[in-house]
């Protein structure tokens, strides 16, 4: 198997960022479209500069962290939804991209992943699939191992 180059933590970051980027554009956008139809733009322009830059700004990012924050949530919803069909180790590939990309700030989106890799064990889903969904989960905190020592005595 090969090694990646960077780091799994430094991808995870950039894909992540770029991620949050696509939707703080996307905000962006749609607030852009919104004051021109409602009229918002003029309320705007009568600001004065140095209220008004911050205030927009301001209102970008929350829109791109919501929206970014609706797609994780989304991507949950989908990922445990795909456990009703067979889930082989490419499928397990194509999920660990997606779920490097979440931001999993709630606990409930932490708790969703934990019982999805439990519906996983209990179905027929291969043991390198499963293998591979747990090393990424843990990789992200989501899963924590816990080691038994590895000799009989008890001290």
């Amino acid at each position: 198997m090969a090694t990646p180059i960077v780091k799994p933590r430094v991808m995870m970051q950039q894909r992540s960022t770029v991620n949050f980027g696509y939707w703080l554009v996307i905000g962006l956008i749609g607030w852009t479209m919104l004051s021109f139809v409602t009229g918002l733009r003029e309320v705007l322009v009568n600001l004065p500069f140095y209220e008004s830059i911050p205030l927009a700004l301001t209102v970008v990012f929350l829109t791109g962290v919501l929206l970014k924050m609706a797609r994780d949530e989304w991507w949950i919803r989908y990922l445990d939804r795909q456990t009703q069909f067979y889930i082989g180790h490419e499928t397990v590939l194509s999920w660990c991209p997606i779920i490097d990309s979440m931001w999993l700030i709630r606990k409930p989106m932490r708790r969703e992943l934990r019982h999805l890799y439990k519906h996983i064990t209990q179905t027929k889903a291969s043991q390198e699939s499963i293998e591979t969904l747990a090393t990424q989960l843990v990789e992200r905190g989501v899963l924590i191992v816990y080691s038994r020592p590895k000799s009989d005595h008890p001290a």
